[in-house]
């Protein structure tokens, strides 16, 4: 089992600053792009009041030059050239930006010379032209591929519910903004709507706000984004899901196909999958997408899960400041995460869904023990790809979920043999 150090050392040091994959909706505001993110609200019974976290990210793209010859350099480095070879071409492609020692760190954690050992655990597909479509009149891709950002950028920003503005404090050193509203409940049940007619479930959009004018600072001409805040009722069925190898083809434990399915390729599905969720979605389940991607990810799963018709809800990535605090144990990210959406709803029943290329059995049986009264079932995807490995996953199961009861966790292959019923999953 590859940790997600390594993961993402690979993964993040073929990047300067940022990376992310974009859809063809971001907005262009002051030369800027803005992203607001899908947050859950917080009822406080004590003072009758929902807290709302509004986040958004603030930056300025590369210039489409950069673009242009960091991605030849990534298909190079995707085709499995050797190490020499590999300096060389990124070095003539892109002298501008200092590759040098991140691509050697990149060598070190992964053998060039194995890497077409390992190509029948990657797609058959042809690697695409990353610059196909290249949209030269928005200077970025038209689609799903891989992109740059530049340094963030600090602006005014307004945050608009239910036409009444509410000012948003700068946004931090790195183009990120957090911010704490509180609204009545009176309030929220007057603006939100029913996400099922016969639930108490509710959600509602925000929208916000930058000065379009590159020039005028008073122009009222403004850029507008929306988002969604959900507000859950008490009671109910929520879905905690893992997203690289659960509900989307990433290979985490195949260095070359994890930056070519995250960093390259459109995102691909997990057969069945999305299915699966619809039919849980239909019954009234609501879901919480937790991953240990970066933040700067966001659009591209997000465009993934409606292209896919997975159930929209919260999507929960982790925050990208510096290599060396992104390289935290992501366990500890995922775990925390997952305990603030229980916490925040403790009388709710979780089904948690993940897989075993990375830590989510060890993860669900540790947030089992603390909420054994919340979490009604787990699942995880068995990610073992060949006959030899399976004694070694079976004995890792039975060790990880040896104080869960068996009638609670479930292994599975094909998303097809998994109970649909929800009130038989939640009464077992």
């Amino acid at each position: 089992m590859i940790s997600y150090k390594r993961k993402y050392v690979s993964a993040l040091v073929l990047a300067q600053d940022y990376m992310t994959q974009w859809s063809a909706d971001n907005v262009y505001a002051d030369e800027a792009l803005i992203v607001p993110f899908p947050s859950l609200a917080v009822f406080d019974p004590n003072k009758n009041i929902w807290c709302i976290q509004i986040k958004a990210w603030l930056y300025l793209p590369f210039e489409e030059k950069k673009i242009k010859n960091y991605l030849s350099s990534l298909t190079t480095i995707l085709s499995g050239k050797t190490e020499e070879n590999v300096e060389n071409s990124i070095h003539q492609d892109n002298k501008n930006i200092n590759t040098e020692k991140t691509l050697k760190a990149l060598v070190f954690i992964v053998d060039y010379k194995n890497i077409n050992k390992q190509e029948e655990l990657v797609d058959d597909d042809i690697y695409e032209d990353a610059l196909h479509g290249f949209d030269k009149s928005k200077g970025k891709p038209c689609r799903l591929s891989l992109f740059f950002a530049g340094r963030p950028v600090k602006a005014a920003i307004k945050c608009l519910i239910h036409d009444v503005e509410h000012l948003m404090e700068s946004s931090d050193e790195r183009g990120f903004i957090e911010e704490r509203l509180e609204l009545s409940d009176e309030k929220i049940q007057k603006i939100s709507k029913k996400i099922h007619p016969d639930s108490d479930d509710r959600q509602f959009d925000y929208e916000i706000r930058i000065n379009e004018s590159k020039t005028d600072s008073k122009s009222g001409n403004l850029k507008t984004l929306k988002c969604t805040i959900y507000t859950l009722a008490p009671n109910g069925v929520s879905i905690i899901s893992d997203i690289d190898d659960t509900i989307k083809i990433t290979k985490v434990l195949n260095i070359p196909a994890l930056l070519k399915h995250t960093f390259f390729d459109d995102f691909k599905p997990v057969n069945g999958m999305n299915e699966l969720y619809q039919k849980w979605y239909e019954q009234k389940c609501q879901f919480h997408y937790v991953s240990a991607s970066p933040w700067q990810l966001f659009q591209a799963i997000s465009h993934f899960l409606k292209k896919y018709n997975y159930p929209m809800g919260t999507i929960n990535l982790r925050k990208y400041e510096t290599l060396l605090k992104f390289l935290k144990l992501p366990h500890t990210y995922k775990k925390d995460i997952i305990t603030q959406i229980i916490r925040a709803y403790p009388f709710r029943k979780y089904i948690c869904v993940g897989d075993s290329g990375e830590l989510d059995p060890e993860i669900y049986a540790e947030l089992y023990d603390t909420f054994p009264q919340c979490i009604a079932h787990i699942f995880i995807r068995d990610a073992c790809q060949t006959s030899e490995c399976l004694p070694k996953c079976q004995e890792r199961y039975m060790k990880t979920f040896q104080d869960v009861p068996k009638q609670k966790w479930t292994v599975f292959k094909d998303p097809k043999t998994i109970e649909t019923n929800i009130q038989k999953i939640i009464a077992t």
